[in-house]
């Protein structure tokens, strides 16, 4: 009787199958977190585009009165190359960029199209700098994953991004905007 009792547990019978069935909740975990991992690069590359599209708005904000100030003459330019001499910055009105970038991540934040991630939840200006000459922001957005991370019960994450920008006047000689040099 001893004797059947150890035969029984030496039988191989059905151990495939938990084996498979393990294999199985491995591989669809894996899957899971995959995709969670894929859309949160995805995510951060999306974030990472709408910062530096609005950093790229608010440097483009001229600020008029410092430009457009100062004696230029026809011979300004050409003195300049013959001189090697760096232009001056491009001044930029730092209160009209501020409002610029908070509606270029409004923008990304509502917009439908496919360069904006619909995972991402809401594009935050967490960090504002402008100094005259050039913008430096920061962002910070929440994805929310497609399944919940396996064992865990966390379902999203924040991203953060960072961007800076400056205008620098491209070297040349123009005449009329055309670029004879």
């Amino acid at each position: 009787m001893e004797v059947k009792w150890l035969s029984k547990l030496r039988d191989d019978r059905g151990s495939l199958s938990i084996v498979i069935i393990g294999l199985f909740v491995i591989t669809v975990a894996s899957l899971m977190i995959m995709t969670d991992v894929a859309t949160v690069m995805v995510a951060k590359r999306s974030l990472t585009q709408a910062t530096e599209a609005a950093a790229m708005r608010g440097v483009h904000t001229l600020d008029r009165a410092s430009y457009y100030t100062g004696k230029g003459t026809m011979a300004t330019t050409p003195l300049a190359l013959i001189n090697k001499r760096e232009h001056p910055t491009i001044p930029i009105d730092c209160n009209q960029a501020v409002i610029d970038v908070m509606l270029e991540l409004h923008n990304w934040s509502t917009d439908d199209s496919s360069m904006k991630r619909q995972e991402l939840q809401g594009i935050v200006l967490k960090d504002f700098l402008c100094d005259g000459t050039s913008v430096e922001i920061s962002t910070y957005a929440t994805v929310k994953f497609p399944f919940t991370v396996p064992f865990t019960s966390q379902s999203s994450a924040s991203l953060y991004a960072n961007a800076a920008s400056t205008n620098q006047v491209q070297e040349g000689f123009y005449i009329f905007g055309v670029r004879l040099h």
